[in-house]
């Protein structure tokens, strides 16, 4: 209260100084006057905000809005904030967090660092927020929201509008800096953005601009202000002089274009020693070739920013840059044109730009793909030198790290033009590399040679005369010539002048040729259009090319050369297959001029050879079709693939395909009809005929096709036919020739057995095929639960041949009879022709006879499909009555196939078979897979973790925890249950009166016995001495499980004898491996303490006469361990740790 009462007096006091001078008319104080009035403000301890709304008003600009008493125009956004975060977010908690007086010496910069996350904790800490870490996280932007910023984020001033109006408009730019902390001694520290809008239909031209600087602050502060575009500089740097300062040409600062916006930023300079003092800008008038939008309104006032003291990183230029004077510069590519090593001290920065500025006399267009490298690595794209001399990179969108230490910057470019020209790069200004500090996040002002900054430039380069280079292009032929062919490509080059166009008098080409044969009919073109005269390429002489003034090279620029000739010889001849030519384009002798210097380069300095090319005549060859081997197929199929082959044709030429013969034994054709050739795809597909079918077959099958192939090129062919039912069984194979002509030449060519070539096709072999059968992978023996619907019991696989595909329609299943009655359908679950699951349900039938061995249950009308050379899944499933229904508990259900009554099987040619193997098929084939057994309910065993596995001396220590659960279908009671325990030997766990099975906080009444006494022997020591021994508890009362509920039980002794590394271990054993047919108590009375009984003794209360009595042997419904889930269980681990 006391801060806001100081400030109140001071804004009164202020107040009172302006009533000789209304507000109204404020801009016509001093600057002496206003800065006395913000000293008076500041003193008194008034925010940034308020102190930059009075100065707007006292200035003749607009006040901002101070937000009110929430975030305002600024928001937090939706992200966690944290160190290294980043952006508008980032601004709005400092500049918040700066208001509600939390100390952030760098002040808003955006980047969260150390000194925001140390404000962040202490806001954390007063708003009770924990832990107040510094971590802007969900609960910080939950408590955050209400708070001030103090201070706007929404100038008055015209912001971002439509481009409309009767003249050029502007605003201050919407990203203008808002109390931004600026660094003392720090480089082009961003002051003030304004947008310029141009409306109207021709472009608009400023040529002067003028400002003023506002804040408390000296002109000395801002001593070299500039003007920018992006990363672009626009102007050299204005001086200060009486808070004014502005910038001026007449041929144009900027230029903004009909209908478009351009922004500029005032970046200056930030002088050393004056943390806290104040800038910004404002614009005071504007000059331009159109005139101002009636809107405008001057002054327009920028933010002001807050000048801080922090120790920044430093860029020091070295003293040498290269390259050193040359006053005869070859022309070239990658062309070093400036380079100089910086040094980075203190923290690492980011370079967001660079620009050089070129002092010279050569045309913008002279030196091209001017690319940066840094240590070595490219970054930015490749630029331009622009109108202004000025090369730019602006990498504000993925600034580039440079470390500390020594980092070399280089730029290298094309030399295409100039020739006699000269160019010299030169880093004008420190702020031309631009180096933000990382921590803090401003611009550092470069040293030179650890002094001030003073211009990093090389010597002046001088352009010498033109040059030109001549290479064979990757592009030029190699490919195979056809014999006699005309105007055929030999040979490809590629030509670049360098440092001034250069016009080619003449060139010397020669055609080196099997037997000094030449060429005939020599042409030479440049980039497609011929250039001179026809004449014979001659093979032990050079053949020398005039242009005239046909033939000039632009510098910088790639031109194709071509040489034509015929395939055939200087006479006319035609060459031999095999022959070769190769071109070669012979070393000029001043045979090039450039077009500036005059002076005469060799074109080429060197002799320069095309590729050897190969002088062939039209090939085709056949090929078996790799993607498809020998086959074995059933008599009677239909449209079978009889054979694929590939004819595939030479580099050459193509092949127009005119006929293909297929050639039969007299065996081979008796057996099929509708001979047929389809086109194919590559992986076999057929697709469109080709020719006409031959209905009947013979010996030699011609086809008259039509079908060409290109050069290089390949098409695969099937042979198709219906095969006769009842053909005789054996291999069929088909031999195949054909003819056609070269597509340019028209020579005529063969493939096939007429050309020696591969002709026989896959061997087909006729025979018959079985489906195999064989039990599956069925699901492993397991208790289920009676109600239960598809429950799988078996699994069975059916495998085809190769041959044929298979679909079962019939089947039929038995069960054991006396599980007819807990089943009230079985389920056949198999893939159908489409791949589909299908599912079929029949009901069961029981067997005739005085002795019902089993039931059946017969499907009809399957879809179950195999196809040729696959194996398929049948699954047999079984919905099962309820107790109430007539299911009886215990009862064994597994799934058999009949071997050969109700099943029938169909093959691809229709031939259908009635046996499914020479045996049943059961899916209790397997130990321990295939048998479910039906039960009213099911118990589950599971361990609970204890309490600590550390083992101490004591009465009542916890051994092992287990908890037993009852399935949902029921209640379940458990009458017996046997703990293996194995442990060091000398540790004892007290007499079995002693141990104890507790549930909860109640001990279960009832007995213990051991492997070494019994029951009545209860004074026993239980395991004593031994390493492994049983704990066979049997309560006196059976405990009852409710559906769907569970309870633990505790293991519970006397433990003593420890030493260093005992060890107690506890476990549920697994001992039964098969059901019991007899109740389990009738087993297992009088029994306890031996060893071998089940470990675990329940009762699903299937049986109508079941009996909660432990000495019950009446009820019939007592079951053993078997099938438990999950035993065998460990349920307590503990021990003594060893002594070190």
């Amino acid at each position: 209260m006391a801060k806001v009462a100081a400030v109140a007096t001071g804004l009164a006091m202020a107040t009172s100084m302006l009533a000789l001078a209304p507000i109204a008319h404020a801009q016509t104080l001093t600057d002496a006057q206003v800065n006395a009035i913000i000293s008076l403000l500041q003193s008194f301890g008034a925010d940034a905000t308020t102190v930059a709304n009075v100065q707007a008003s006292l200035t003749g600009g607009t006040p901002v809005s101070t937000g009110g008493t929430t975030t305002g125009a600024c928001s937090v956004g939706t992200a966690n904030l944290t160190i290294g975060s980043s952006g508008a977010a980032v601004t709005c908690l400092q500049q918040t967090l700066i208001a509600g007086g939390y100390s952030i010496p760098a002040g808003a910069t955006g980047y969260f660092g150390a000194q925001t996350r140390s404000a962040v904790a202490a806001w954390q800490a007063a708003k009770g927020i924990t832990p107040a870490v510094g971590y802007f996280g969900s609960i910080s932007r939950a408590a955050f929201v209400g708070t001030s910023t103090g201070g706007g984020t929404t100038p008055t001033t015209p912001g971002t509008t439509p481009i409309t109006g009767n003249g050029l408009k502007v605003s201050l730019a919407a990203d203008s800096p808002n109390n931004v902390a600026l660094v003392q001694g720090q480089a082009i520290g961003s002051i003030a953005k304004f947008t310029f809008a141009n409306p109207t239909a021709t472009e608009i031209k400023v040529t002067n601009l003028a400002f003023k600087r506002i804040g408390v602050s000296n002109d000395a502060t801002i001593a070299n202000v500039y003007l920018h575009n992006g990363a672009t500089r626009l102007t050299d740097s204005a001086g200060v002089s009486n808070t004014a300062f502005n910038f001026n040409d007449s041929t144009g600062l900027f230029t903004v274009p009909a209908g478009q916006t351009y922004t500029v930023t005032v970046l200056a300079d930030i002088a050393a020693s004056t943390s806290g003092q104040q800038v910004g800008a404002q614009l005071t008038s504007v000059t331009s070739t159109g005139t101002l939008d009636s809107s405008v309104a001057l002054p327009i006032s920028g933010y002001t920013q807050t000048v801080s003291a922090a120790t920044l990183a430093t860029v020091d230029f070295n003293t040498s840059t290269t390259p050193a004077e040359n006053t005869a510069l070859t022309p070239g590519n990658d062309i070093t044109v400036w380079q100089n090593t910086v040094t980075i001290g203190t923290r690492a920065v980011t370079l967001k730009s660079f620009q050089l500025q070129n002092i010279g006399s050569i045309a913008n267009t002279d030196v091209t793909n001017l690319r940066l490298y840094v240590d070595g690595v490219q970054t930015g794209t490749a630029a331009s030198l622009g109108s202004n001399n000025i090369v730019a990179w602006d990498l504000s969108a993925n600034p580039l790290r440079l470390e500390t230490g020594g980092r070399v910057v280089k730029v290298v470019g094309d030399v295409v033009g100039g020739s006699s020209l000269t160019f010299k790069f030169s880093l004008r200004r420190g702020s031309d590399a631009q180096m933000v500090d990382t921590d803090l996040n401003q611009p550092v002002l470069a040293t030179a040679a650890s002094s001030a900054f003073s211009a990093r430039q090389g010597g002046v380069q001088t352009i010498a005369s033109g040059t030109v280079s001549v290479t064979k292009a990757n592009t030029s032929p190699s490919s195979n010539v056809s014999l006699n062919a005309s105007n055929v490509k030999w040979a490809t080059f590629e030509m670049r002048a360098a440092g001034e166009d250069v016009k080619v008098d003449n060139l010397n080409v020669q055609a080196d040729t099997t037997a000094d044969h030449g060429l005939d009919n020599g042409k030479v073109f440049l980039n497609g259009v011929q250039v001179g005269s026809t004449k014979d390429l001659t093979d032990n002489a050079d053949v020398n090319f005039t242009f005239g003034s046909s033939f000039i090279l632009k510098a910088g620029a790639v031109a194709i050369v071509d040489i034509y000739a015929d395939a055939k010889t200087t006479t006319g001849a035609s060459f031999a297959n095999g022959d070769t030519a190769q071109i070669t384009l012979s070393t000029g002798v001043d045979n090039g001029t450039g077009v500036v210097s005059l002076s005469n380069p060799d074109v080429p300095g060197s002799d320069v050879l095309g590729n050897s090319i190969t002088i062939s005549s039209s090939t085709i060859t056949l090929t078996k079709s790799s993607g498809y081997g020998n086959q074995t197929m059933l008599a009677g199929a239909q449209s079978a693939r009889m054979g694929s082959f590939t004819l595939s044709t030479g580099s050459t030429e193509g092949v127009n395909v005119n006929t293909i013969t297929v050639t039969l034994s007299t065996a081979e054709a008796a057996t099929v009809t509708d001979l047929t050739l389809f086109e194919e795809s590559s992986s076999g597909v057929k697709g469109a005929q080709i020719g006409t079918a031959k209905p009947t077959a013979s010996d030699s099958n011609g086809f008259s096709v039509n079908f060409t192939i290109p050069a290089s090129g390949t098409k695969v062919i099937g042979v198709y036919a219906n095969i006769k039912s009842g053909s005789n069984i054996g291999p069929w194979a088909a031999n195949i020739d054909g003819s056609g002509t070269g597509a340019t030449t028209g020579s005529s060519v063969t493939f096939g057995s007429s050309s020696a070539s591969t002709a026989t096709l896959q061997t087909i072999t006729l025979g018959t095929a079985d489906l195999t059968t064989a039990v599956g992978v069925s699901p492993d023996n397991a208790n289920v639960i009676a109600g239960a619907s598809l429950v799988k019991v078996g699994s069975f696989r059916f495998t085809s041949p190769q041959s044929s595909a298979f679909t079962v329609d019939k089947i039929a299943v038995k069960v054991p009879a006396n599980a007819a009655t807990s089943i009230t359908s079985v389920t056949l679950r198999y893939p159908n022709a489409s791949g589909v699951s299908t599912d079929s349900e029949a009901v069961l039938a029981l067997s005739s006879g005085a002795v019902q061995t089993h039931a059946t249950a017969t499907f009809t009308g399957l879809s179950f499909y195999i196809p040729a050379n696959t194996s398929k899944n049948l699954d047999v499933y079984v919905s099962l009555a309820t107790v109430a229904s007539g299911a009886t508990s215990g009862t064994a259900i597994t799934a058999v196939l009949d071997a050969d009554e109700g099943y029938r099987e169909t093959d691809s040619s229709g031939t259908a078979g009635t046996t499914l193997a020479l045996a049943d098929l059961d899916s209790s084939a397997t130990s321990g897979k295939g048998t479910m057994y039906v039960r009213k309910s099911i118990p589950t065993l599971s361990s609970v973790a204890l309490d600590s596995t550390s083992l101490v001396a004591g009465t009542d220590q916890v051994l092992g925890r287990v908890k037993v659960t009852a399935d949902a279908a029921g209640d379940i009671d458990w009458g017996s249950i046997v703990f293996t325990v194995n442990k060091t030997s000398a540790v004892s766990l007290g007499a079995t009166t002693t141990v104890a099975l507790w549930r909860g906080s109640n001990q279960v009444a009832g007995t213990f016995a051991t492997t070494t006494g019994s029951l009545v022997s209860a004074d026993v020591d239980s395991c004593d001495n031994l390493t492994t021994c049983s704990l066979h508890f049997r309560p006196t009362t059976v405990e009852t499980i409710e559906a769907g509920t569970s309870r633990t039980y505790e293991l519970r002794g006397t433990v003593d004898g420890l030493a260093s590394g005992s060890s107690v271990n506890v476990s549920i054993a697994n001992p039964q491996t098969s059901a019991t047919t007899t109740a389990a108590f009738a087993v297992t009375k009088g029994t306890q303490g031996l060893s071998g009984v089940p470990s675990f003794v329940w009762s699903d209360w299937s049986d109508a006469d079941h009996a909660a009595d432990a000495t019950a042997t009446a009820a019939a419904d007592w079951m053993t361990d078997y099938l438990v889930k999950t035993l065998p269980l460990t349920i307590g681990n503990r021990s003594v740790a060893f002594s070190s």
